[in-house]
């Protein structure tokens, strides 16, 4: 994809793109700090960067070009991008179903950490496809709305793979891999659908986004990352919870004193 931009604007978009990683880790994994392992999360973010590339040169290939070439987008061009969805899922399959992520629990937050890294360099793909001025889209060169539709997808789109990968990671270790792994490709598949025509000829499916995110992020954080835990370490991780919010609240309750130097009149 040689499409001549400048370098600073390449580079400004792709680290918009990985604002995607930090939003999500934050979001998905903070309160796990010091509960999971980090190495594997860690390593397995880098694999979803090296995911996130290829994905892009296929989206391109599969989707964009022929979109640019015949100025619409084909029903089989839909079509190649569930399929697209289903191969990411068989990929995340075999990265978290190896043996050195399944002996240490690590399924679920290696995959949540996985899609982040997929997640945000598919969206640096499509800001940077969207910047050019040919672009076909509703939104094209480097202007404010391309930054603020690059934004939005972003903070949105990373987060839900994220939540689809620590689903599969959790079906990993609950040891029913087969059938989330079609489940999470079909919705891969179709979140690629839907953020492709959103940029293309369709924005308001955009809108779905934040919903998708923001489910994603809950079944994340209620059911699916606490899985990669032992139910002792899950204990310990539940009881720190509970006194970090009793903590909170107390915070929140306390009555402020009277200061103890008053000005003197």
């Amino acid at each position: 994809m040689a499409l001549g931009l400048p370098q600073y604007q390449v580079q400004i978009l792709i680290a918009l793109g990985t604002l995607g990683v930090y939003v999500g880790w934050r979001g998905g994994m903070q309160r796990m700090a010091g509960f999971y392992d980090m190495p594997n999360a860690t390593k397995h973010l880098a694999w979803g960067i090296v995911l996130g590339a290829i994905s892009g040169l296929l989206i391109d290939g599969l989707f964009i070009s022929l979109v640019a070439e015949t100025g619409a987008v084909l029903i089989e061009t839909l079509g190649l991008m569930i399929f697209l969805g289903l191969a990411q899922s068989l990929a995340f399959h075999f990265l978290l179903t190896r043996s050195g992520v399944r002996l240490l629990r690590a399924p679920p937050t290696s995959g949540w950490t996985l899609g982040l890294g997929m997640g945000a360099l598919q969206s640096s793909y499509l800001m940077i496809r969207m910047v050019d001025p040919n672009w076909i889209g509703f939104v094209s060169g480097f202007n404010w709305q391309m930054i603020a539709v690059g934004l939005w997808i972003t903070l949105t789109v990373p987060a839900i793979e994220g939540a689809l990968g620590a689903w599969q990671g959790a079906a990993v270790t609950d040891k029913k891999p087969l059938s989330v792994m079609w489940q999470t490709g079909i919705f891969r598949g179709f979140l690629l659908v839907i953020v492709l025509l959103g940029v293309t000829a369709q924005p308001i499916l955009l809108v779905m986004l934040p919903v998708f995110a923001f489910y994603g992020f809950s079944k994340a954080e209620e059911k699916w990352l606490p899985s990669a835990l032992i139910p002792s370490v899950r204990q310990e991780y539940e009881r720190t919870l509970r006194k970090a919010s009793s903590r909170a609240q107390n915070k929140a309750n306390r009555e402020r004193g009277e200061k103890v130097f008053d000005s003197e009149e």
